[in-house]
């Protein structure tokens, strides 16, 4: 009996030292969630002086843990991206740099090579993205992108987006709201709350990833943490290379992190360059016209800015139904206009999935930029939702339609010869200056071969005398592919073929019969019609809403 008390007494004890510790725990999270952003060391950058003491210090303060947050920001208009407006860098302990590339007359030496160094990682959400555009706006070729999703999954949690790991491992509510994500971020002047915004993204992202790192290496005896022993960092490359540049969810990853690297770097492939949606496509709220009559369906983004701007009165929350407080241009009529008006399943329309799915272009975009705006509008009928593996195959079967037309309108596709020139006396001195760069510093080729890369760098350089770093940095990113003047995309010339021999409506027909024999959907919307928009421009026209130019080039 006594025994019995003394192990009851035990467990009660183990019991309140629990629940004493997730409390205690609790307690500290909140008041870390609340306290976390406001010991941000925010440094703007807008000269080069500047820039270099910046990333002086991100290199310093970086040593430990080889990795910093990283994220950009830029202006759309009218639809198209304009070059990156910003750059944010972040060290795990709060020091961030904002370089305005916009207000920077060159991007510094100093920062080009921290972005180029592949030894630290720039950890953040969907960093691949944000390196492609680097390399497009100003030739920084991006190295150890590394998204931290990767690393969520090692804690077998599934992986979000930004905001919601902030919250989740955090504790932390982000300002994602779209006014500031869509601000002028190429401004004279940043507002408090865009530097703010900025800042914080980079700082999160990299405060998530030295904790999941933390967490990872942690020793998982009861109370007993490693998390002060730093000596799990001089190995996170043997962690984190695999995932180097490796956009999430497009991997196919064989064997542990135990592999060598150049087992890694024979296993890791781009599986498929599409990843699923991780929001759904139809938010199913209705859009009323003045009198009450259901116009369409819409998106919850699209019905707010409405009832945002004092465009609309809400009606019902559930569904979200708005109605116009003004005439809309045209209303739904006949069959073609209540298809706006069905409510539409987030499911793929060939077999039914509904845990992921991708939009798919029926009528490709390659082809569908170039037509008038006329028939660019409702555009929406001709996405549709395939899972991964149906979007797949879709997209391999598409291959023999684009061969055909390509022959119909003697319209090659672009492949280098056709598109592009290239310049071997360039693409020779490219070669040399990698050549040089990335193994000559290894050591790792002969004196003899040096010598003569070397002279074939200079040749280009007459007036150096010897071949320096710099000279070496620029010759390696030197664009060897120059695009032909007279050159016309694929795309363009079947459009413009259309328009002269046929017309743009049968090209839109032929792309809807294909995906309907090809793949044999048996979910797709309905009142989803091969003649779409062919139906829905006759109701335009009668109601003298297309002028003689449209009615031409679309072939009505």
């Amino acid at each position: 009996m006594a025994k019995s008390k003394i192990v009851i007494t035990s467990a009660i004890a183990v019991g309140f030292v629990g629940v004493t510790y997730v409390i205690l725990k609790y307690k500290i999270r909140s008041r870390k969630a609340e306290d976390i952003l406001k010991n941000l060391d925010i440094n703007i950058v807008t000269t080069k002086a500047q820039c270099d003491e910046v990333v002086n210090e991100i290199r310093r303060r970086s040593t430990l843990h080889q990795a910093i947050g990283f994220d950009c920001e830029w202006v759309t208009e009218n639809g198209n991206r304009q070059p990156i407006a910003l750059l944010q860098l972040s060290t795990f302990d709060g020091f961030c740099g904002l370089f305005r590339l916009n207000l920077l007359k060159e991007v510094p030496m100093s920062l080009k090579e921290l972005l180029e160094d592949k030894n630290i990682y720039k950890v953040g959400v969907a960093p691949v993205d944000d390196a492609k555009y680097l390399i497009q706006d100003y030739s920084i070729y991006v190295k150890s992108t590394l998204d931290v999703r990767h690393i969520v999954e090692l804690t077998g949690h599934a992986a979000g987006g930004l905001a919601a790991l902030a919250n989740t491992y955090l504790g932390i509510v982000l300002d994602k709201n779209w006014r500031i994500r869509c601000s002028d971020w190429a401004a004279e002047e940043l507002t408090e709350r865009q530097i703010h915004y900025a800042a914080t993204d980079a700082y999160v992202a990299i405060k998530i990833f030295v904790d999941i790192i933390n967490t990872y290496n942690r020793d998982f005896w009861f109370f007993r943490w490693s998390r002060n022993s730093d000596r799990h960092w001089g190995k996170i490359h043997g962690l984190c290379s695999r995932y180097a540049d490796v956009g999430y969810k497009v991997k196919n990853i064989k064997g542990s992190h135990k592999e060598n690297k150049k087992s890694k770097e024979k296993t890791i492939t781009k599986k498929y360059s599409h990843s699923p949606r991780s929001r759904p496509l139809y938010h199913n709220c209705f859009m009323e016209a003045p009198d009450g009559e259901v116009l369409c369906t819409c998106d919850t983004k699209k019905a707010k800015w409405y009832l945002d701007n004092k465009l609309a009165t809400l009606i019902k929350d559930d569904p979200l139904t708005i109605r116009l407080a003004f005439e809309p241009a045209g209303r739904s009529v006949g069959e073609v206009g209540r298809y706006y008006t069905l409510v539409k399943e987030n499911k793929c329309v060939v077999c039914g999935a509904m845990d992921s799915y991708i939009r798919k272009n029926v009528v490709p975009r390659e082809y569908r930029k170039y037509f008038p705006d006329v028939m660019k509008e409702h555009s929406c009928h001709d996405v549709v939702l395939l899972c991964r593996a149906c979007h797949q195959r879709s997209n391999m079967l598409d291959r023999g339609v684009r061969t055909s037309l390509a022959i119909q309108c003697d319209a090659p596709i672009a492949e280098l010869g056709v598109r592009f020139i290239e310049d071997p006396a360039a693409k020779k001195l490219r070669s040399a200056a990698r050549a040089l760069l990335y193994e000559g510093k290894k050591n790792k080729l002969p004196e003899q071969r040096v010598k003569e890369l070397e002279k074939i760098v200079l040749a280009h350089y007459p007036q150096e005398d010897a071949v320096t770093d710099d000279i070496l940095q620029e010759a390696a990113n030197i664009d060897y592919k120059h695009e032909k003047t007279d050159y016309e995309s694929h795309g363009s010339k079947v459009v413009n073929y259309y328009i002269e021999n046929e017309s743009l409506l049968r090209l839109e027909e032929i792309w809807r019969e294909h995906f309907l024999k090809s793949m044999s959907p048996m979910y797709m919307p309905e009142l989803w019609s091969v003649k779409h928009n062919e139906e829905r421009l006759r109701v335009r026209f009668n109601e003298g809403r297309m002028t003689d130019k449209e009615v031409m080039l679309t072939g009505l």
